[in-house]
């Protein structure tokens, strides 16, 4: 069974920041080259820091469920979306002068039963503003100028390592 049986990509839509949590909007679109059934997502976001252990920022285990599947047929393609929560509290925003800044990291962990087989695949994206040219770094949200809707948000992929 290919690696590529399943592949998951993240189109966020928007990112909002209350003074409880930061929410994103999101779609998910999910392309099979195989039949597979009893598809299960789950996933979170987190903030990215340089205090935490890479490992802890980028595994998805334990995250909790957000899509069930019953089946994808080989080439069909699915999207479904959803909002991702993370409570202000939970957050250790980087620091920058006055500013506190946030790097929204979203984590994703796809099982299912491929050709009879269990299949696992995990993905990693970090979520900003695009304020440069297409292709540059993207820029963090400002946790310190209060509650705002970011309309214009983009995402890049991570490599996700083998101990996630």
């Amino acid at each position: 069974m290919p690696d590529a049986a399943l592949t998951l990509d993240l189109a966020a839509a928007r990112m909002s920041a209350t003074l409880v949590n930061a929410s994103l909007s999101y779609r998910l679109v999910l392309s099979a080259s195989a039949q597979a059934r009893d598809v299960v997502i789950v996933g979170g976001m987190t903030a990215a820091h340089a205090s935490r252990p890479a490992q802890d920022q980028l595994d998805p285990r334990n995250a909790p469920e957000l899509h069930t599947i019953r089946s994808i047929g080989a080439g069909e393609i699915i999207e479904v979306a959803g909002e991702i929560r993370l409570p202000l509290a939970e957050i250790t925003p980087i620091r920058h002068g006055n500013a506190a800044l946030f790097v929204p990291l979203v984590r994703l962990e796809m099982t299912a039963t491929v050709d009879g087989r269990p299949f696992t695949m995990r993905a990693a994206f970090v979520v900003g503003l695009e304020e440069g040219a297409a292709g540059q770094r993207l820029q963090p949200f400002r946790l310190d100028l209060g509650p705002r809707i970011y309309p214009n948000i983009s995402q890049r992929a991570l490599t996700v390592p083998a101990f996630a």
